[in-house]
């Protein structure tokens, strides 16, 4: 990514992890105050789209845990009813 513009990256196909980087990357460069406006929207759109991928992976991700964490406990469950 040029320090001059946001990446032209496609969010979804980013990492998790280098999302979040380029995100904290956006957040510092904003912070400093010293971009023009423009520089400053376009990031600031930038950092909305790489936000909206983050939440939506780590989403998917809690599902995810929520499924493996229903199908241990029905395992569990069978084998308690194997037991009885």
């Amino acid at each position: 990514m040029s320090s001059d513009a946001p990446s032209d990256t496609d969010a979804t196909t980013l990492s998790f992890e280098a999302a979040v980087e380029e995100l904290e990357t956006i957040i510092s460069r904003i912070e400093s105050g010293d971009l023009e406006l423009e520089e400053s929207m376009s990031l600031h759109r930038r950092g909305q789209v790489l936000l909206k991928a983050c939440r939506s992976r780590l989403e998917t991700a809690e599902q995810e845990l929520k499924t493996i964490g229903l199908d241990d406990l029905d395992q569990d469950e069978s084998l308690n009813d194997e037991a009885d």
